[in-house]
Order: C-alpha cells, then structure tokens, then sequence
C-alpha cells in the first residue's frame, strides 16, 4: 500500500526555494544542512511567508483528497452552504415571530402594517443567476383597514438581452406578456426607481421588511440588487422574508385573540394561501394587463389578492367588519360572507370567494338554487321558507314526497303516485337522502342447504327473474314489488321526479 503523502513545513518550503536559488549543485542532504544553519538565524518576520505558503498548502492537499461531488464541489462546502441556509431561515422565522408578538402584546396587532412585494422579470442569465427585472409592485397592509396603498411600476432594464432573446420571449409569452427591451415598458433609470421603492416604504423607524412568497425571495433580493447597483441608487439594505410563515404566525395570533382553535401546522395555513381564491378577481390588475386579459401574472393583482386571503382568513377571527375595496373586493357581498360559521371552517373554505361567486335565491314554492355554478331543483311545501348560511352543504338534499293526507291541495295523479310508493316502503327502508348514501338494502339471504354445491342451479330462470324485477334508484336497487310505481294518468307537461 502507498504512503500518504506528506505536506511540506515550512523550513521545506525554504529549503527547495533556496536549493533553486543557490544549490543547485547540491544534492538534498547537503542542501538541508546549508539551509538549516540560514533557517536558524532568521527572525518570525522572515519566516511569515513561508508559514503562510505551507498553511494553503495543507489546505489544498486536503481539499484534494476530500470527498466532491458531480460537478466537483467538495461535500463539505456544500454542508456548509446548507447550514448557513438553515440558520438563515430560522432567524427569518424569529424575526417574523417577534415582530407579531410584539405587536400582539401592545394590543396593536389589527393595526401594524406591513408590506408585500411581488416582482416579474424577463429572463434568468446564465452567470451569476442574475433576474433582469420587469415590473415590480408593493403593497402595504394592515387586518384593520385592509389594502391601504399600492406601489406599482414597470421597468426598462436598458439594452437588448443578446443571447437570452428566446429564453426571455417565452417566459413573457407565458406570463407577463410584457413587450422585451429595448420596447421594454417603464422607466429606463433603475437609480431613481429604487429611491422610489425607498420612499415609499421610508417611516420614522427606517425601513420596514418586506413579504414575499418563500419561492420568490432569491428572484425578489436579485430583482433589488440589480436597481441598486445603478448610480444615483441610495444604499440601503431590505429584508425579505416568506409571506407564508407570517400567514401561519398572524393566523395563530388572530386565533388566540379570538379564542379560537389554531391551525394545528403550518401546512394547513399555507395549503389555504396556495389556494389563491382571488387568482381571477378583475379590476385589481394594472390596466396594461387588464387589457391583455393577463391580471393573473400582474404583480398588482398579486399583492392585493395576498391582503385579501389575509383579510379572508383572519378578520373574522377579531370580529373585524371587511371593507369592499380593501379586505374584498369591491363587488362583494358583504350579507353573503356575514356568517356565524364555526373557525373549523376557516381550513377548508374561503366564505369572501362564496360570497362574489354565487348567487342564491329561495322562494316559497319551486325554488331553484344557484350555489357556485351548479343549478339544481328543490321542491319546498307551500307556505315554508328555508334559508341557508354560509354552511349550505355542496349538494341540495332532496326531500321525501308528503303523504296525500299530509297535503290535500297536491293533484290526484301525485297522491296515487305518492300512496302507493309508501305503500311498499316500511318506516325503517324510506330511502336516504343522498342518493349515494341510499345504497341497497337487500333481504337478508335464507340460510343455505346442507351445500351449496349440492343445490342445484337453473342459469335461466335467475335471468328471467332477475329481468322482471324492478328495481329503486341508482345502480343496485332495491327489489321492490312488481307494481307501477308511476301514475301513467299523470299529465306529461308536469314532470315530478322521485326525490
């Protein structure tokens, strides 16, 4: 087996160069000893740069015999990465903690603002994975007035993209739809936009952090880097942080404060944002994609969908009254989410998105119900009214026909129908509801011969019986006796189902 090769000390160091210099006549042994009486008479200052060669060199060996992966970084610098990562993350999720903690504790937790940011770029370049920007838009927001002001502005990056041309005309093509530089959109001075964003956000206390999704944060700091780095630029410093953990830690607080149950994991909270409920909404994007029919990308629509899911979601929690225009939009109806819904609900429905896509309306006799696009027939008795809140089930139950006796004024032709279905059903089969839940209910089968394989089978007759065997319902059905259940005298023009 090979020795490990040894690392050079420094007097090694100073031997070979001085060999190089003065001995090259020398053999090695005599060479140590000429440079061995030099190296003894040499003060720390003179033997400085040798330490410091022979140090990178014992680095460098290491990192040659340490374990690199596919495209030869060495695996421990990747673990490093990954744990400045992870602590990085950790003080970002402290740092949102603390602040709404804080804010809880001041009793101004309805009242603190804050700010999201969403950014759209053109493409990504190969070096340095720098994001070329496009358009960016701000918005701050608090649960007590909702949407306050918006910051909104697209962005002329400059010169043509050479060699990114392709690249950049799809990701517009299926997003933004923005026109490419040098056509860009916007203003061309990237200095004097970024004062702006500065001013915009500028307060008493500096400069607030801002919220962004947790996918977005790196294209979100490029995005910024690139308007500072312009001359004119001001240098100062933001904070991004994931919107997503201040949802999970806002709707925690919201529920403490309301006495309600909290969200049991984030992954709850944050399946409610990806949802997205206003992803649709018009009249909220800018007018340039209002036209291109592109609000979804707009990064206007974005933030302000953002405080409207916040809005959704929490401030029912504090009893807070929503405001059209800032907590839902503007053609809300506000009577429609007014609801006394249990906070269970909260994790699976949003009551603002029944509100603006559904539209309901009862009356006394037929009555047709509209609940998100489904249109379905409900026959209601004379002289009764029903109302539904927010909790109306997705699908209309159907009711049980009434007796005759139950009703005298129902047509002749409808009691025959009615009586003599009740006459083969007892109390205990009456069909269920739901259709899926009214399965069959077949006879308990009589207990077999001695085997059933010495009883003996006739294939046709269990066809023909089966074939002349009515049956209820959907799918298997219940065996019911062999009478007509409709009334063939019923006038065609009035078509009663069997509900």
């Amino acid at each position: 087996m090979a020795s490990k090769k040894q690392c050079p000390n420094a007097f090694m160091m100073f031997t070979i160069e001085w060999k190089d210099k003065y001995g090259k006549h020398l053999s090695i042994s005599q060479a140590t000893a000429e440079a061995g009486n030099i190296w003894k008479n040499m003060n720390a200052q003179e033997r400085g740069p040798y330490n410091e060669r022979a140090k990178a060199e014992k680095l460098r060996m290491r990192k040659c015999h340490e374990k690199l992966t596919c495209v030869g970084t060495p695996i421990s610098e990747m673990n490093r990465q990954k744990l400045e990562k992870e602590e990085k993350e950790k003080q970002a999720k402290r740092t949102i903690e603390q602040t709404v903690r804080s804010s809880k504790t001041r009793g101004e937790l309805e009242h603190k603002a804050y700010f999201f940011i969403a950014v759209n770029y053109f493409m990504k370049t190969f070096d340095g994975g720098i994001y070329i920007p496009a358009e960016l838009s701000i918005c701050e927001y608090s649960l007590k007035q909702g949407v306050i002001r918006t910051f909104h502005t697209f962005i002329n990056p400059g010169a043509k993209m050479y060699g990114y041309q392709l690249e950049a005309q799809h990701h517009s093509d299926t997003t933004h739809s923005l026109p490419l530089p040098p056509n860009a959109m916007g203003d061309s001075n990237l200095g004097n936009i970024y004062n702006a964003v500065l001013k915009f956000l500028s307060s008493n206390d500096g400069y607030p952090s801002l919220y962004t999704s947790r996918e977005s944060i790196h294209i979100v700091n490029s995005v910024l880097n690139f308007l500072k780095s312009d001359i004119g630029a001001d240098n100062a410093t933001l904070n991004i942080y994931s919107i997503q953990y201040l949802f999970y830690v806002m709707k925690e607080a919201t529920c403490e404060q309301g006495e309600l149950e909290k969200p049991k994991t984030f992954h709850i909270t944050d399946a409610h944002f990806e949802r997205d409920y206003f992803e649709y909404q018009i009249g909220i994007a800018c007018q340039f994609h209002e036209d291109k029919d592109r609000g979804k990308y707009c990064t206007q629509s974005l933030v302000i969908r953002w405080g409207y899911m916040f809005s959704d979601y929490m401030c029912k929690d504090i009893a807070i009254s929503p405001i059209p225009g800032r907590h839902v939009p503007r053609k809300t109806n506000l009577e429609g989410i007014a609801s006394s819904s249990s906070a269970g609900c909260c994790d699976t429905k949003s009551l603002v998105s029944l509100a603006t896509t559904s539209k309901c309306s009862y009356e006394k006799a037929d009555s047709k119900l509209h609940y998100d696009g489904h249109e379905t027939t409900v026959n209601f008795p004379k002289d009764t009214k029903k109302s539904w809140g927010n909790n109306f089930p997705t699908g209309a139950r159907k009711k049980i026909p009434l007796l005759p006796d139950e009703d005298s004024e129902a047509p002749s032709s409808k009691k025959d129908y009615v009586g003599e279905y009740y006459s083969v059903l007892t109390e205990d089969v009456r069909p269920e509801l739901n259709p899926w839940a009214s399965r069959s209910f077949l006879s308990e089968p009589s207990s077999p011969d001695d085997s059933n394989f010495n009883k003996p089978s006739n294939r046709k007759t269990d066809q023909d019986a089966d074939a002349a065997t009515s049956l209820y319902s959907f799918g298997r059905g219940r065996p019911l006796p062999s009478i007509n259940i409709f009334n063939t005298n019923s006038r065609s023009s009035r078509h009663e189902r069997l509900s």
